[in-house]
């Protein structure tokens, strides 16, 4: 087995997008590398893994039947493992399944654990996320209706599709000659806002320069957690505080192209509980125009427990995810949209929290942990 030091490139993004496109396109064009190929479906019968193999004289390793974001994480290292021992190759790609997040998946690859980790010569070196561009314009389309692509119904496709855009180093936008170019530039920019740090290229075919995804060297785990636009949010947030606004702005590279496409984020921040039934109303009713939300909100039921908040598109989930401790409890919800009426969203939020002697009451029917698609 060479020691030689072999970097991996993670491809994940939606089911259609152009991920094994994008795979074959390199298999075809490894600027002399010799490509070694880990394909990921959910089903018994691994479609796309017949076509790369199509493309590959020595195949592809296969993993069906799961996720590798989850269930199949063992068999992931398992078999990334096995294919370095057995054959010789100077490059890796994986492709994830359409409804893989890529954090687990790049947390399993870069662990630093000794004990079912990678062999130390290979190295995490760019996540890869192809976003079908047609896709996300309509998949935060309220009057559009998204086909049933996920299995598993408790994670909704929209929410995948933006953890897939909020994790990655390079983003492909693809199938953008399906677009019209004002719709594009604001897609852009909405996908800026929620993901500040990742290289984006605008695709058709999935057609880009090998070295735009190969061999880049971006990978940073902290960087990329660290960097999710919502995450900025609160952070500058947290810078803003001292101020004494209850909602600021956030500001970032690129802010013009966002404002010019009327894409902008702005963080609630209040110091009084939510009443949970009215919380649990307002969040059914989603503006089509909010593309995220996220954060953590306090509420009466629960006064002990940090109450998470994320919201993709009509996708809404909310529970608990710990305590406050010795923190100040303290809801902070960051919203990131188009045209987003921030008074209006201030206003609704406020009429949800909860009076002096509704804080005392008894809630009985806590309607949290709550999950709608």
């Amino acid at each position: 087995m060479s020691t030689t030091e072999i970097p991996i490139t993670v491809v994940s993004g939606p089911l259609g997008a152009g991920k094994t496109t994008l795979v074959n396109r390199l298999l075809n064009d490894p600027g002399g590398r010799e490509i070694a190929v880990v394909v990921n479906d959910m089903g018994e019968l691994n479609v796309d893994a017949e076509l790369v193999a199509s493309e590959s004289d020595d195949g592809v390793i296969d993993l069906s039947n799961g996720c590798i974001c989850c269930r199949l994480q063992d068999d992931l290292v398992t078999e990334v493992t096995r294919l370095a021992e057995n054959r010789s190759f100077d490059y890796l790609l994986i492709e994830a399944s359409g409804i893989s997040e890529p954090l687990p998946i790049a947390r399993t690859l870069a662990s630093e654990s000794n004990e079912g980790g990678l062999p130390d010569h290979l190295r995490l070196d760019t996540t890869v996320s192809v976003i079908d561009t047609y896709g996300f314009w309509k998949a935060f389309d309220p009057a559009e209706s998204l086909p049933d692509a996920a299995p598993d119904p408790e994670r909704p496709l929209t929410e995948v599709l933006v953890e897939q855009v909020e994790f990655c180093d390079v983003l492909l936008l693809n199938r953008c000659d399906m677009v019209p170019d004002d719709a594009l530039d604001a897609v852009e920019a909405e996908i800026r806002e929620l993901q500040p740090r990742a290289s984006i290229r605008r695709t058709t075919y999935s057609d880009v320069d090998p070295t735009r995804v190969l061999d880049t060297g971006r990978f940073d785990f902290e960087a990329a957690k660290r960097h999710q636009g919502w995450k900025q949010a609160l952070a500058s947030d947290g810078v803003e505080a001292d101020h004494g606004h209850d909602h600021d702005h956030i500001h970032d590279e690129g802010v013009s192209a966002a404002r010019a496409h009327g894409v902008e984020s702005f963080v609630y921040r209040r110091d009084r509980p939510f009443h949970p039934q009215r919380l649990d109303a307002w969040l059914d009713d989603w503006r089509g125009n909010v593309v995220r939300a996220k954060g953590f909100a306090w509420v009466a039921s629960r006064p002990e427990t940090v109450l998470g908040v994320s919201q993709a598109g009509p996708s809404v989930q909310a529970g608990p995810i710990g305590r406050w401790g010795d923190d100040t409890p303290q809801t902070r919800l960051v919203f990131i949209g188009r045209d987003l009426d921030e008074d209006a969203v201030t206003r609704e939020l406020d009429e949800c929290l909860a009076t002096t002697d509704e804080r005392e009451a008894a809630y009985p029917d806590d309607p949290f942990p709550r999950e709608s698609a």
